[in-house]
């Protein structure tokens, strides 16, 4: 059984494919929980310095480092059969990776993380300002194909996971996202009920803004969810997630809850899995 798999250090033209073709060793077989065999190794046996894997049972789980953009990076993945990709990319943010495992289980498919023993970042780098690649560039001296191709091995629609401090700082909180305070480029629509607090909601984006989506909307408002549409402008993209799906046409959401309301989240992403 392989423990702890590291790849060699990759570069040049085939470092994303060969990159791909290591983590997809480790697709468990049959579609039946945690794969089983195939070089898979157990999620407790994975090294990591801040979080308790276990908590993903018998997935098949497997990590891989490289030096990209002068950081070195781990990214490990947990897998049961096909379906989504479930995408955490702040090792900060527990309740998402709590909400990530229940979700493997229930609805099978990956988990994709950046392991950075707990922090925000990877270094200088913000893991979520990292998806370059395809229609995207941002403006960076450097590519990350070596990340995109570790965080995004298969599977779909793509849900993003995400906690953050509660409430924004026009609203007296101390986070960046808010119902109640949209961001510059993004449209509000607040729905009413328990799952429906400030902090709590599901972003989606496109490149036409609500238009192409609003039907997502209309069913996710009238289950009780928050809802906020992105307008994503390619000439002026920040390299997150949610521009990467846009830019290429990938079914995306992201399932947003205050830091440690797991509850909420994943109450809300069982709501997001009927509407997708």
């Amino acid at each position: 059984m392989i423990r702890h798999r590291r790849s060699p250090r990759l570069a040049g033209p085939g470092a994303a494919l060969l990159l791909t073709l290591l983590l997809a060793g480790c697709v468990g077989g049959g579609g039946s929980a945690g794969g089983g065999g195939g070089g898979c190794a157990t999620p407790a046996s994975l090294a990591d310095r801040d979080d308790d894997l276990a908590v993903f049972g018998s997935a098949c789980a497997d990590a891989v480092t490289f030096s990209e953009g002068g950081e070195s990076w781990t990214i490990q993945t947990f897998r049961n059969g096909s379906g989504p990709l479930f995408v955490v990319p702040h090792d900060d943010e527990n309740a998402a990776l709590a909400t990530a495992a229940a979700a493997l289980k229930r609805y099978g498919g990956t988990v994709a993380m950046v392991e950075t023993g707990g922090a925000r970042f990877n270094g200088r780098i913000d893991p979520n300002r990292n998806f370059d690649g395809g229609r995207l560039s941002c403006g960076k001296a450097g590519r990350s194909p070596q990340f995109v191709a570790a965080m995004l091995p298969g599977g779909r629609p793509i849900v993003g996971l995400h906690t953050n401090s509660r409430g924004s700082a026009r609203t007296g909180g101390s986070g960046t996202i808010s119902i109640r305070s949209p961001y510059a480029g993004a449209e509000a629509f607040p729905a009413s009920g328990p799952l429906a607090g400030e902090d709590a909601m599901v972003i989606l984006a496109s490149r036409d803004g609500a238009k192409s989506v609003r039907n997502q909307v209309q069913r996710l408002n009238a289950a009780g969810v928050n809802v906020m549409v992105e307008t994503v402008d390619l000439a002026k993209t920040d390299c997150s997630l949610s521009h990467y799906a846009a830019a290429n046409g990938i079914p995306y959401a992201n399932v947003e809850a205050a830091h440690g309301d797991g509850a909420t989240q994943k109450a809300i992403l069982d709501i997001v899995m009927r509407t997708l």
